[in-house]
């Protein structure tokens, strides 16, 4: 009979432990912690991470107009240099009407148009990664003996080489005619470092020999200008 009073006690004490527990006041919820997110989360991109590349001023391998005026030329369009990419392939010369080589290894370019009495004169400069200009010239020299080249879209049929002397730089002449029209146009390229400038003429009113002979008198200016260090 004793045991059966104090199994009986035991049962009452524990119900009464339960039902105070349960009369307790829930505890209040975590106070989120103000301190900051461990070294393991992700860090966010730098500002400079994610920033586009910054194209290299080019420009000043080209002539001034001071030169140019001096050389008894003006700039008739001037267009600051840009990031090379898939969208703005550069290549100074297509020969042959296809890519060479050399092409994809643009990094920097720069371009500008000038205008005599009678010639148009573009410029165009490559600056290149792995290739030296003088690697392209000669590339380009080879590549020539296919005998046309695509230049501002239309076929020039090479007819002549030629040299410009006085120019130090490693270069490379030559002027064609177009096939669709009556028209004639001469290139001149040079090379510096890891740079190369192709100078081109067309023009209506000048032939072949008129054009030779107007790249031959600018050249030198050029020539001053493309050759800073």
């Amino acid at each position: 009979m004793g045991w059966i009073m104090r199994v009986s006690l035991a049962v009452t004490g524990l119900v009464l432990l339960v039902a105070g527990c349960a009369a307790e006041t829930p505890a209040a919820a975590p106070v989120p912690s103000s301190a900051p997110p461990s070294s393991s989360a992700a860090p966010s991109p730098s500002p400079s991470a994610s920033a586009a590349p910054v194209a290299k001023d080019l420009t000043k391998y080209l002539p001034s107009e001071e030169q140019l005026a001096s050389a008894g030329a003006r700039r008739q369009q001037d267009r600051l240099p840009y990031v090379v990419s898939s969208n703005t392939p550069l290549r100074i010369v297509r020969a042959c009407g296809a890519d060479q080589p050399w092409d994809a290894a643009v990094q920097n370019g720069a371009q500008a148009i000038s205008v005599t009495d009678t010639v148009q004169v573009r410029q165009l400069l490559a600056e290149y990664r792995d290739y030296s200009g003088e690697q392209v010239v000669s590339g380009l020299g080879k590549a020539l003996d296919c005998g046309k080249v695509v230049v501002e879209d239309e076929s020039l049929a090479v007819k002549t080489r030629f040299s410009v002397p006085g120019v130090a730089d490693p270069q490379l002449g030559f002027c064609g005619q177009f096939g669709s029209v009556r028209v004639a146009a001469c290139v001149l390229v040079l090379a510096h470092g890891d740079r190369a400038l192709a100078i081109t003429s067309v023009g209506w009113r000048a032939n072949m020999t008129e054009q030779q002979a107007e790249l031959k008198r600018l050249a030198p200016t050029f020539a001053a200008a493309f050759d800073q260090d």
